[in-house]
C-alpha cells in the first residue's frame, strides 16, 4: 500500500470517528456551535451537517476515481474548523472534535489537528495519481486501519495524561 493510499484510509477513519460521537450527542455538538455564535437554528443544521459530510467525504476519499471530491469536502470542514477556532479564541469552549469522545478546549491542539489533517489533504492534492487503495490487499486494509485507530489511541491516552498532570499541578 503506498503511502497516499494510507492516507486515504487514515483521513477515512479520522472523520468515521470525529461523525459519531458528534451524531450521538447532538445537543452538545449544536450547544457548541451556538456558543461559536450561530444562530438555534443554524446550531441545529450544522449539529446534523457537520457530521454527515464528514462521515460522506469519509466514503468518498476511499473512492480513487473520486477522491478529488472527499478532499474538497475536507478542505472545507477544515476551513470551517479554522473558523470554528477564530470564533472560539479567548473564550473557554469545548471543542466536541470528536464529541465528547476527548473532552478537549479550542486552542493550540486543535490548530495542530487541523494542520495534520490539512498536510494530509494537501499530499492527496499533489499525489494525482490513482493511489490502488482498491487493490490493497486485505493484509494491507487491516494494518492501515489498526495503525489509525492505534494513532487515534496514542493521542487519546496522551491527552487524557497531559489533563491528568494538569489537575495534579493545580491541586498541589
Amino acid at each position: 500500500m503506498s503511502f497516499a493510499a494510507f492516507l486515504q484510509v487514515f483521513l477515512a477513519i479520522i472523520f468515521i470517528v470525529s461523525a459519531f460521537p458528534k451524531l450521538a450527542k447532538l445537543k452538545a455538538f449544536a450547544k457548541t456551535l451556538e456558543e461559536l455564535g450561530l444562530p438555534p437554528w443554524m446550531s441545529r443544521i450544522g449539529s446534523w451537517g457537520v457530521p454527515a459530510v464528514e462521515l460522506i467525504v469519509a466514503g468518498i476519499i476511499l473512492v480513487d476515481k473520486i477522491r478529488i471530491f472527499g478532499q474538497l469536502g475536507i478542505s472545507a470542514l477544515l476551513i470551517s474548523f479554522v473558523w470554528a477556532v477564530w470564533r472560539a479564541k479567548g473564550k473557554s469552549l469545548d471543542c466536541n472534535c470528536f464529541g465528547n469522545l476527548a473532552t478537549e478546549q479550542f486552542g493550540r491542539k486543535t490548530v495542530y489537528r487541523i494542520l495534520i489533517l490539512a498536510g494530509a489533504d494537501t499530499y492527496l492534492f499533489l499525489y494525482t495519481r490513482l493511489t490502488g487503495l482498491q487493490h490493497a490487499s486485505l493484509m494491507e486494509w487491516s494494518s492501515a486501519i489498526f495503525l489509525t485507530l492505534s494513532i487515534l489511541a496514542v493521542y487519546g491516552l496522551l491527552s487524557a495524561m497531559i489533563r491528568f498532570q494538569k489537575m495534579m499541578v493545580k491541586k498541589s
